[in-house]
């Protein structure tokens, strides 16, 4: 039994609430005002745990490379400059990066992650690799990405990525023909399934050429339905209602949109159309892992409700992510927290969500203290 007595941002709708907090057999029992002498005493604030939805950590080892160069230029598979680059990158050096990599998004407060992690077997061993030289307590979700186009090769490769992660992380439906699409979809069974769409106004060009439809439209057409589609920055009406229709949520990564100057997705439109949004920082050779920077982002772009974007952060993201009984402290579900050292926010501020949202940053939180 652990009791933990502190601040805490409470249930669905971030109550805040002190007081000491039960924990049996690793789940959340409620709270309890009986003295007890083992009491762990927290002087700071517990929140939901962080979640970082879509990132590229593999980039991690050619930071800020490219300056001024467009997205395609960038990153567009086979040979965008980060491809380029990564190449002439030996394994050591990548899995340094990686390694780099997961400490800063634990000083970041970030508890689990979603990587879209390319490279085929070989990157998604690179990160374990990084894991097994890292010391951090960050639950991984590793969407690994096939290299082969050749069918009978393209089956073989994706049957051993997905005995190895989590699932397909694509980087785009232009990307594939509809038959490559049905084929990789049929495959990924059980396991998830993510792919970017709609990320800047040359592919849903691009799409709407070539197949008369947006990138969103077309996947539904051929009754593919991701688990959650990545930025969604250029979607229509008819695409957010598609989305509504299907039940299929979408990370947004705003600050990485607007560092590859693409535009910003309209995010009070997507909530308008009673989507499940997540967040992600997206690669990090353009952009720091820091969720803290991404909602604060949010909130001044879009004046959305702090709530609803701490909810973006923590529940939302767990449900995405589909991590079960996380992303929200409350009764029955798992004790994970995102510990923040700092006292003076609970001193002053009339609205602690809103203050978690807009004021802190990485240097706020506490990495070290953990509740075994």
């Amino acid at each position: 039994m652990v009791y933990l007595n502190s601040n805490f941002l409470y249930g669905d709708d971030f109550e805040p609430k002190k007081g000491t907090l039960v924990i049996e057999d690793e789940i959340i029992k409620g709270f309890t005002s009986e003295h007890h002498s083992n009491v762990l005493n927290y002087k700071g604030l517990v929140i939901p745990p962080l979640i970082n939805s879509h990132t590229h950590i593999g980039d991690n080892s050619i930071k800020d490379i490219g300056i001024g160069k467009s997205l395609d230029e960038l990153v567009k598979p086979p040979n965008g400059l980060k491809h380029k680059f990564l190449n002439t990158c030996s394994e050591k050096e990548l899995v340094q990066g990686m390694s780099e990599g997961l400490y800063d998004l634990e000083n970041n407060g970030i508890k689990a992650f979603c990587d879209f992690r390319e490279n085929g077997l070989n990157g998604i061993n690179s990160l374990k690799s990084a894991f097994e030289d890292s010391n951090v307590s960050i639950k991984p979700i590793i969407l690994g990405r096939p290299t082969q186009r050749e069918e009978n090769l393209l089956k073989d490769e994706i049957s051993i990525i997905l005995d190895n992660c989590d699932g397909l992380g694509l980087s785009g439906s232009n990307e594939y023909s509809d038959q490559e699409l049905k084929f990789i979809c049929k495959l990924v069974n059980k396991k998830i399934l993510s792919i970017h769409a709609n990320e800047h106004k040359g592919s849903v060009q691009y799409s709407k050429e070539k197949y008369g439809i947006s990138e969103i439209e077309r996947l539904i057409n051929l009754n593919i339905k991701p688990d959650f589609l990545i930025h969604a920055t250029h979607s229509s009406s008819d695409d957010l209602s598609l989305l509504n229709e299907n039940k299929i949520p979408v990370v947004v990564c705003p600050r990485a949109n607007a560092s590859f100057n693409v535009g910003l997705p309209d995010i009070p439109k997507m909530l308008e159309y009673n989507l499940k949004l997540g967040i992600g920082t997206d690669n990090f050779m353009a952009n720091s892992p820091s969720i803290f920077k991404e909602m604060d982002f949010i909130y001044k772009i879009y004046h959305v409700d702090p709530k609803e974007i701490l909810k973006m952060a923590t529940i939302n993201g767990a449900e995405i992510l589909g991590l079960q009984n996380t992303g929200v402290i409350k009764e029955g579900y798992i004790p994970t927290f995102t510990f923040i050292k700092n006292g003076n926010i609970l001193k002053t501020s009339k609205n602690i969500a809103a203050s978690v949202v807009t004021r802190l940053e990485n240097g706020d939180v506490d990495s070290k203290f953990l509740v075994c």
